[in-house]
């Protein structure tokens, strides 16, 4: 097995690693890798003491316990289903939270987690309605029919009321259910760069899947926030197609906040593991000229938290050069990005 290959396989055997779950050859696979790899060996270690919080066990089961548990958590939480690389950061995220929905107590899933107004349930159902217009795409079947030209905002409000009276497991497995056909459905894609999907607007395969990944994290640490969990950041290789997708995404909406002149440009360095520097016009369709007007240095983490419209932006730590007064009405439109449902 090549590095490359051990790396893809071991992602998706930590989060069962950290319950104690793999078989022995997966549990020797787990550790001879992570004595190599310094981010799967941080994500391991992150989740081993994020398993004990959600069970209230010590780090390893007591002897004669093993058994069980690995019965327990293969009927609680699969593991990350096998998916082509462009599609990892969303595989990882739907088992990270399952993982933790795994854990919440039932007064955890009324509580208000995001909105002011959608509960740890709502959230979920509100997941699995953007999953589902993906796999309708791909031409699943999902329940209730997807509508041709359906919003995000309509889909939610319909599953929502297709799920009314539901019991919470049967929420849970029913995205987690969706969520393994379509990363099951993308085996095998031959030219994935050349499919299309509908989110409120024709969006390619790719990075619908990247922006699946990124909104799961989001609200998986809104449900942690709300349920008094520790939330975990995506891995380093996870993190930087989630940045380079909303770098991409801000020309488009930085005209409307950013006053003219709009044929500048801002350069982004994002910081810490999984980031990157972008050059980003502050129109689409018009290429900056000359110099950046701004350099803005910030943690990737946190652009990304700011991007999902979890931070302030007069309050996220940065490192401006330039236009003091562009980098301000920059950071101020990056949170128009996100999708409010």
């Amino acid at each position: 097995m090549t590095g490359t290959q051990s790396h893809s396989t071991v992602v998706g055997l930590i989060a069962a690693w950290a319950l104690d779950a793999c078989s022995p050859a997966e549990r020797d696979l787990v550790e001879a890798h992570l004595g190599g790899c310094p981010a799967c060996a941080r994500e391991a270690g992150e989740l081993r003491e994020a398993a004990a919080d959600l069970g209230g066990a010590y780090l390893r089961p007591p002897p004669g316990r093993l058994a069980g548990l690995r019965a327990a958590a293969a009927g609680r939480r699969p593991p990350a289903t096998a998916v082509p690389g462009y599609a990892a950061p969303y595989a990882a995220q739907v088992a990270a939270l399952d993982l933790l929905l795994s854990g919440l107590e039932p007064r955890d899933w009324p509580r208000i987690a995001a909105y002011g107004e959608l509960s740890v349930r709502d959230l979920v159902v509100h997941l699995a309605a953007s999953d589902g217009l993906v796999a309708a795409g791909l031409g699943l079947t999902v329940r209730p029919p997807a509508v041709p030209g359906e919003t995000l905002a309509a889909r939610t409000a319909a599953v929502l009321h297709a799920e009314r009276g539901w019991p919470v497991d049967r929420v849970r497995q029913s995205w987690r259910a969706q969520a393994d056909a379509l990363c099951h459905a993308l085996v095998g894609q031959a030219a994935p760069g050349t499919v299309t999907v509908t989110l409120d607007r024709p969006v390619p395969l790719v990075d619908a899947l990247t922006a699946r990944a990124f909104e799961t994290w989001i609200h998986g640490e809104d449900i942690a926030a709300a349920a008094g969990r520790r939330p975990l950041p995506p891995l380093p290789e996870h993190l930087h197609p989630m940045a380079d997708l909303a770098a991409r995404i801000l020309p488009h909406v930085l005209f409307r906040h950013v006053p003219p002149p709009h044929d500048r440009s801002v350069r982004l360095h994002l910081t810490g593991d999984g980031g990157g520097s972008w050059t980003v016009p502050l129109r689409a369709t018009v290429p900056g000229r000359g110099r950046p007007a701004a350099v803005i240095s910030v943690d990737v983490v946190e652009f990304c938290r700011l991007a999902g419209d979890r931070r302030d932006p007069a309050r996220v730590p940065v490192e401006v050069r330039g236009d003091t007064a562009v980098a301000r009405q920059f950071l101020a439109a990056v949170p128009a990005m996100a999708v409010v449902p």
